[in-house]
């Protein structure tokens, strides 16, 4: 996955962009079904986090799949909500913005304070990008998703805080939650984002599905008490609708009882015994009595009424237009007499409620039940606005009413009701149901819906998500009443508790995720110093001269270094779990049974010398020392052991160095004394040629002693770079030539011939012509001193292609095998006598091969017994471009140290060395 979305083609680039899209909007429906009804606010938003990590992880080049994300997003729900309009691609559109200019600042921000790749091992470095790519960053989409919803009208200005607020929250937890685990996922260095896997992702997702899953409860609670309270509140308000009706049905019943109770009941005192109900009761449009009249009694009805005030009277029906005309004949009428209160009811006076199929309808059940009936719902005449109403019609009987024959034998009218269905419920929900709860009353019996009151729309009650239904009888017919809570209603019953948990349970999570990240960067941390210690103690123990191991308190090895294994000549397999005193016997005896134990050894540990044991029984001389390691409560020992087999050598050697130090100085003093003494005492006065003997054998022998000198002077300051060379480039067959020349009378000396083999061409050597002259000259001494008399030696030059060979060739015996390996140490020679019968101070060759050494070079010989000896030198070849100007070449000239080069010393310095 890293490395397809790194790849830098095009193809991958788009394809990248397009997961993630898909996974932006994903993941944001998944947190919308966490949002908090109505609408989408939700305490996380888990996109956010994922675009700023992508962008921090695969570079800013993204930002195009979180714009095109957070569109699909919006699309979706739009979708969801309904069909896409131009507005809802508005909000589209600024959202989108506003995610992927966030996703953007918050990855600049973190990349240039906190820095990226990052480990965020270190508590500032884990604060600071929570602050920054959380808190900070998250303003930007906030300010801009709310404002654009503003500016669209999808939310009013009292509601742009709060939705300000709920999509800073969700993306600020939504990124500290999202980031981290997206790194975990993809970010760098692996070995510690990967390593955090069990430690930090299962832990922080853990804790979110506990947080989600307790959200989710609380909101199921939440969502049960507010439709509790719903139904409470509908249902006390459907009861006291039930009641209020049946207090407008009782004045009608009480006008009827009235007019039962009374022989006659004139219009005045109709109008007194309803003046108070009409006062009460507020949905009362009329309160009327409608006599029985036939058509026999219609001409002295109407000229009665007209008597009583009101002129032109007469019983009048609606005709096919609507208005109102004089009534056709019929058998009987029921008419409109008295009204009350009569203004605008007063139209409505002299109308034959029996014309109307509808009002006929209730007339005829009523005459026959004996029961108060209610209408369907009507628009009333004297009704000038659009509610709805019905009339209420309760009959009246003069005589027997114990069968329908009687009844209709009987009947003398109908006590009236008019009432207005919105203003009766209207007085009772403002006192008794809360707002934003929506009502729709109707009459299920009517023909046409019979709808009464609220919207006709169902739909609202449909797919609200939970409703209230109930059923009133009004006058023998079924009134249902739906309630269901409105926008409004659930926006103010709003689940805050449900969201308080989903934010701080969300937050503890963040604060959770941050803790961890900063213990297990803790812990990276100390584990990656506790590697790189860990392999600089290996590498040291490995590497260590001296042998190191660890001893438990019973004395037994628990570790040996490589420089034990070779001290013991075997592998550490072998020597865990040995006793020490199985490989230095005299461990106990001579360092920890004098102390009283190992228990005993104070923190300073103690030390000795002794010998260490090998599995061929040889001894080893040793030092050791113990210390004691704490270890927790455990007691553990460390042992360091020093091979002293070199020390014990360079002390043989140095007694060895003194003693023929001591003896080639005291051999020529002893002459020269011995010589001089004779020539102070006058001994050899009387005899001239032996005085002059004796002086020539003193000068002999200091010419001896200044040798020995020199060649010590030398030896120490070659060996130890005390020496300025003065290097220069040198044409080899020229100073082969120079140094055969320099050393002839020296080969005279012992009858010996010199012959020169030059290379072909013309070989360059960097070198200092004195010390390398030097070189030639103890070679050539010693060829010549160990060469019979008559024969040759043989000086051979050859060219590589990087090196000079410089070969010197005798005739002599040859060197003893037993005494090859030392051929090259100080004050050695192959027979003792040599000194005497040849001289020499034994330092020539040791001399030679640090002069070579110290010009980049190698010194060997190959040598049969008998059958002579060639002592080879190799030396770099200097090519031409590279030959230095002047004497001496920067770079290559050492410090000199009272360097000769004279023709005397170089001879001098010589010895008899068999080589």
């Amino acid at each position: 996955m890293d490395r397809f979305f790194n790849a830098g083609t095009k193809p991958a680039w788009l394809a990248a962009v397009l997961i993630l899209c898909i996974v932006y909007a994903l993941v944001g429906r998944l947190a919308l079904l966490l949002a908090i009804p109505p609408g989408y606010a939700t305490a996380i938003f888990p996109s956010a986090g994922i675009a700023v990590a992508a962008l921090l992880i695969w570079g800013n080049r993204l930002w195009p799949g979180v714009f095109l994300g957070s569109m699909l997003l919006n699309g979706w729900v739009g979708l969801e909500q309904g069909a896409l309009s131009l507005v809802a691609l508005q909000l589209s559109l600024g959202a989108a913005s506003g995610a992927a200019l966030q996703a953007l600042t918050g990855a600049w921000l973190v990349q240039r304070v906190v820095g990226y790749p990052t480990s965020q091992s270190r508590e500032q470095d884990i604060f600071r990008f929570m602050l920054l790519a959380g808190p900070v960053a998250c303003l930007v989409n906030a300010s801009v998703g709310a404002t654009s919803l503003y500016a669209g009208g999808v939310i009013s200005i009292a509601e742009y805080g709060y939705s300000w607020f709920t999509w800073w929250v969700g993306d600020t937890i939504g990124v500290l939650i999202a980031a981290p685990l997206m790194f975990i996922c993809f970010s760098r260095p692996r070995s510690l984002w990967w390593g955090r896997r069990h430690s930090v992702a299962v832990p922080l997702l853990l804790s979110l599905a506990s947080v989600v899953l307790l959200f989710v409860w609380v909101s199921k609670w939440e969502a049960q008490r507010t439709e509790l309270e719903f139904r409470k509140a509908s249902s006390e308000a459907a009861e006291s609708l039930r009641a209020s009706v049946a207090s407008y049905l009782d004045s009608v019943a009480s006008i009827e009882r009235f007019f039962v109770s009374s022989s006659r009941v004139m219009r005045p005192e109709f109008r007194a015994f309803v003046e108070n109900m009409l006062l009460k009761k507020p949905g009362i449009q009329g309160l009327g009595w409608n006599p029985r009249i036939t058509e026999t009694q219609r001409a002295g009805f109407e000229e009665l009424v007209q008597a009583e005030g009101f002129p032109g009277f007469a019983i009048t029906e609606r005709d096919a237009t609507g208005a109102l005309v004089r009534a056709g004949r019929r058998p009987d009428y029921v008419v409109a007499t008295y009204l009350e209160p009569l203004g605008d009811n007063g139209k409505a006076l002299g109308f034959d409620v029996a014309s109307s199929s509808e009002r006929l309808e209730a007339l005829n059940r009523a005459r026959d039940t004996g029961l108060a009936v209610a209408t369907a719902p009507i628009t009333l005449v004297q009704e000038g606005g659009a509610q709805s109403g019905f009339l209420l019609f309760h009959p009246v009987y003069l005589g027997a009413s114990n069968t329908a024959a009687d009844r209709r034998q009987n009947l003398t009218g109908f006590a009236v009701g008019v009432f207005r269905v919105g203003d009766i419920v209207d007085a009772v929900l403002n006192a008794r149901l809360p707002g934003n709860i929506m009502l729709s009353i109707d009459d299920r019996g009517a023909s046409d819906g019979g709808h009464l009151y609220g919207t006709e729309n169902h739909a609202g009650f449909e797919s609200a998500s939970y409703g209230f239904t109930a059923d009133i009888d009004v006058g023998g017919r079924h009134w249902t009443l739906q309630f269901w809570p409105s926008a409004g209603y659930m926006s103010g019953h709003r689940g805050w508790q449900a969201w308080g948990v989903l934010a701080t349970g969300l937050l503890f999570t963040s604060v959770l995720g941050a803790f961890l990240l900063a213990m297990t960067g803790r812990a990276y941390e100390v584990g990656v110093l506790v590697q790189r210690r860990t392999a600089e103690l290996s590498g040291i123990l490995n590497t260590a001269i001296e042998t190191i191991m660890t001893l438990d308190r019973k004395g037994r090895l628990e570790s040996v270094n490589p420089a034990g294994e070779a001290l013991f000549a075997q592998p550490a397999e072998a020597l865990v779990g040995r006793l020490i005193s199985d490989v230095v016997p005299e461990f106990f005896i001579s360092l920890v049974a004098g102390a009283g134990g190992l228990g005993s050894l104070s923190g300073a540990g103690s030390r000795c010398d002794t010998w260490a044991l090998r599995p061929d029984g040889s001894r080893v001389p040793i030092e050791l020392a113990v210390s004691p390691l704490p270890i927790g409560e455990r007691m553990r020992y460390t042992l360091i052991i020093h091979d002293l087999t070199e020390r014990h050598k360079v002390n043989r050697m140095k007694d060895e160095f003194i003693s023929t130090v001591n003896h080639e100085l005291r051999t020529p003093l002893t002459s020269i004394k011995g010589a001089l003494g004779l020539v102070v005492g006058g001994v050899l006065d009387a005899h001239p040629d032996r005085k002059v003997g004796a002086i020539t054998l003193a000068y002999d022998n200091c010419q001896r002693l200044e040798t020995l000198i020199n060649d010590l002077l030398d030896i120490g300051k070659i060996q130890y770079a005390d020496v300025e060379l003065r290097l220069q480039s040198l044409p080899a067959n020229a100073l082969a030539e120079k140094a055969l020349a320099m050393n002839q009378g020296y080969a005279d000396k012992y009858a010996v011939r010199c012959r020169l083999v030059p290379c072909a061409g013309e070989a360059l050597v960097l070198g200092d012509e004195n010390r390398l002259l030097q070189v030639f000259s103890n070679l050539l001494s010693n060829a010549c001193k160990y060469s019979p008399a008559g024969a040759e030696v043989v000086v051979s030059l050859l060219s590589g292609s990087e090196e000079l060979r410089i070969s010197v060739a005798d005739s002599g015996p040859g060197i003893p095998l037993e005494f090859q390996a030392q051929v090259f140490e100080r004050f050695t020679q192959a027979d003792s006598s040599d000194t005497r019968r040849l001289g020499g101070t034994g330092l020539g060759l040791a001399i030679t091969r640090a002069i070579v050494e110290r010009h980049g070079g190698k010194i060997g010989f190959d040598s049969i017994p008998g059958q002579g000896t060639v002592f080879y030198v190799d030396l770099p070849l200097v090519a031409v471009s590279a030959e230095p100007s002047g004497e001496s070449s920067g770079g290559f000239s050492e410090k000199a140290a009272g360097a000769r080069a004279d023709e005397g010393i170089i001879n001098a310095a010589a010895d008899d060395v068999r080589a």
